[in-house]
């Protein structure tokens, strides 16, 4: 869901301290002539969370956590090579039946020449987590294969395409909760109006099934440009409609505008400001789809060399649209803050609250929820 996967994003980028301040790229080993290099990464952490199960009766916990991890990357030529693998443990100081350890891999390849680029990305990772939706602490197996492409035609026009799939897969043993399968395909063709902005007209296609013989198939079609859209300004901006149609229900097809906004104001060199806006259809864990417009804007700012600043602000709607959900809508609203210390090029020393706030028409999902992270981020 579009919510739980926002709430994660806040919450990681506290968790490795929202670090402005660039911290020298030393390898623990260098080989084949500076082409490949690895590195150690590490962290530990300290989190006081008020609601674990994100759900009214939710209760709070301490959650002690370590994590290790390789990170190994390779350029030479027109080819590179980007992959890390690690493993994250956390223990839980009441609910001792919720300590969790989630290993993840990451591997991404590139090759770019005057005209064609292309990547790949594999990934696989154990995620223990609240639930958002289900109001329940839960453990699953994401999986995630992407390929994109782009193809420069002439100097002006361009071919982009996208093809994807995910699958989210439940250890947990409850039948709330539903596997989760995805597959994407998309063309774009771009316009290119100057070296530093595209204009771009594309179509994408999406089938969503779960775990019950529920499915649905999307069909969008988008409008943008992106790039630098003013002279301090940087992104992209996409707006178009999408066609929800559920196959295995009595769910009618339903169409909705849908947007994707993403900007970077480099306000100085101290400052960023970046806005998001995204409205689009997904499949949820609980047999069913929602439609969720979602906003945030957040800042950094570099008070010293070592010291920075972060805070931001998001809200969101969701509808749920399958029959099962009676009408279920929720609201949410929620602010953050933080500051992170570069002690060298080693170690780097975080801080961040979060407030998350839900309103919904169930009852169970109306909560609060406070989240303190203290972090230690190791890199060598």
């Amino acid at each position: 869901m579009q919510v739980a996967h926002f709430y994660r994003i806040r919450l990681i980028g506290l968790l490795v301290g929202v670090i402005i301040v660039p911290a020298p790229a030393r390898a623990l080993l260098t080989f084949d002539g500076g082409r490949d290099r690895l590195f150690s990464t590490g962290s530990v952490s300290m989190v006081y969370d008020s609601n674990i199960t994100a759900s009214r009766t939710g209760q709070a916990d301490m959650i002690y956590s370590g994590g290790a991890g390789l990170k190994y990357t390779r350029r030479a030529g027109i080819i590179s090579v980007d992959a890390s693998a690690g493993i994250s443990t956390s223990h839980f100081g009441k609910s001792t039946g919720d300590d969790f350890s989630d290993p993840h891999f990451q591997g991404k390849f590139s090759a770019k020449d005057t005209r064609t680029s292309a990547d790949l990305t594999l990934s696989t990772a154990r995620e223990s987590q609240a639930d958002l939706v289900a109001g329940i602490r839960a453990v699953s197996w994401n999986s995630e294969a992407s390929f994109n492409t782009r193809y420069r035609v002439t100097d002006r026009y361009s071919l982009a395409s996208t093809f994807g799939t995910t699958w989210r897969n439940f250890v947990t043993n409850t039948s709330a909760l539903t596997n989760l399968k995805s597959y994407n395909a998309g063309i774009n063709l771009l316009y290119t109006i100057n070296s530093a902005r595209d204009f771009f007209v594309g179509y994408n296609f999406g089938l969503q099934e779960t775990g019950r013989g529920l499915s649905y198939y999307d069909h969008s079609l988008n409008v943008g440009v992106e790039g630098k859209i003013l002279p301090k300004l940087d992104g992209s901006i996409s707006v178009g409609y999408e066609l929800q149609d559920p196959h295995g229900s009595t769910d009618r097809s339903t169409g909705s505008t849908t947007e994707a906004i993403a900007l970077t104001w480099n306000f100085s060199r101290r400052l960023k400001i970046t806005g998001n806006l995204s409205q689009n259809f997904s499949a949820i864990a609980t047999n069913g789809s929602v439609n969720t417009l979602a906003a945030s804007l957040d800042a950094a700012f570099s008070m010293t060399p070592k010291t920075g600043l972060s805070g931001g602000v998001g809200s969101g709607y969701t509808r749920f649209i399958d029959a099962a959900s009676a009408g279920r809508r929720d609201i949410y609203f929620t602010w953050n803050a933080g500051t992170s210390y570069f002690i060298n090029e080693h170690f780097t020393t975080s801080l961040g609250y979060v407030y998350y706030q839900n309103w919904s028409t169930s009852s169970f999902s109306d909560f609060i929820r406070h989240t303190i992270t203290l972090a230690l981020n190791l890199r060598f």
